[in-house]
């Protein structure tokens, strides 16, 4: 079975340009546009209004195929009535959606949808990849990414990353960066209190056996990149950064003028990711290239 890819559609032009990105960037995929009607407040009573909506549905699902042009993927497009994020997470399970493409920008029928920021909640709980497009409208034919950046720790959802990243792009060179920054997954553990250890010299010990358990070996982590690349032709460029995180994924992707940056999602996790956030999440905000957000 052809891999499959699922583009939430409002009909916008940025909407429109994530499609193009999808047809442009996975050349061959089945791609399907899916428009989203938010529902109304309760049982609407006016037929009147209801059609309206239903026909301002097929307006915007016309629009499909002026977005195709003359490319070769095959693409279909329904709308579904219910929640933006219920609705599309619902659908990439049933179909068995191999990777999900949406506009930073995307909202529902409606201004907003009332459960959230859609593209943030598909990256906290979709299982697909999902690939988050900054806000901006490309009307031509979109380049293949030609530089990479993955974000590397050695987890398995990082390694997922990579793996994906080797995997969607040929002929790209793909950064792999290692963040030296401490991490302890451990909510029982508060840290080095200064109550345990009135006296400098003690506390200054407890600090240093803290950082002992809580930093990793930068060769072995990228060690760990090598052996997921195997005989692979795929150019990587590993490197080693210090700093917060998401400060020095943003700066480095920046540096390096990324192309497109895949994450693996909750790379730290237990006790980190609830002291921390996602890094994965900040990347997705903040970023000025396009972003894909690996399990």
């Amino acid at each position: 079975m052809d891999p499959s890819i699922l583009v939430p559609y409002d009909g916008s032009r940025c909407s429109q340009s994530a499609l193009r990105y999808a047809a442009d960037i996975f050349d061959g995929e089945t791609i399907t546009a899916l428009h989203v009607l938010d529902p109304f407040a309760t049982i609407p009573d006016s037929e009147k209004q209801v059609r309206e909506r239903y026909e301002r549905a097929q307006d915007i699902l016309e629009t499909v195929p002026a977005v195709a042009d003359d490319r070769s993927t095959m693409i279909s497009s329904e709308f579904v009535y219910g929640h933006a994020i219920h609705a599309i997470l619902r659908y990439a399970d049933l179909y068995t959606i191999d990777r999900i493409v949406i506009d930073r920008s995307y909202r529902a029928d409606t201004a907003a949808d009332p459960l959230g920021n859609v593209s943030e909640a598909l990256v906290r709980r979709t299982r697909a990849p999902v690939t988050v497009l900054r806000s901006a409208v490309d009307d031509g034919r979109i380049a293949s990414p030609e530089t990479v950046l993955v974000p590397f720790d050695g987890s398995s959802p990082a390694c997922n990353a990579l793996q994906h990243a080797i995997g969607a792009f040929s002929d790209v060179t793909v950064h792999v960066l290692y963040v030296r920054y401490p991490f302890v997954d451990d909510l029982d553990h508060m840290g080095v209190r200064s109550d345990d250890y009135p006296d400098f010299e003690e506390w200054y010990g407890a600090v240093r056996t803290w950082h002992e358990r809580a930093d990793r070996n930068a060769d072995r982590v990228l060690e760990i990149a090598d052996s997921v690349k195997g005989d692979s032709d795929a150019d990587l460029r590993s490197t080693t950064e210090t700093g917060p995180p998401s400060r020095v994924i943003l700066e480095y992707a920046d540096r390096i003028e990324a192309d497109h940056v895949l994450i693996g999602s909750h790379s730290h996790d237990g006790g980190t990711q609830t002291l921390l956030g996602s890094v994965a999440e900040q990347i997705v905000r903040q970023s000025s290239a396009p972003v894909t957000v690996v399990r």
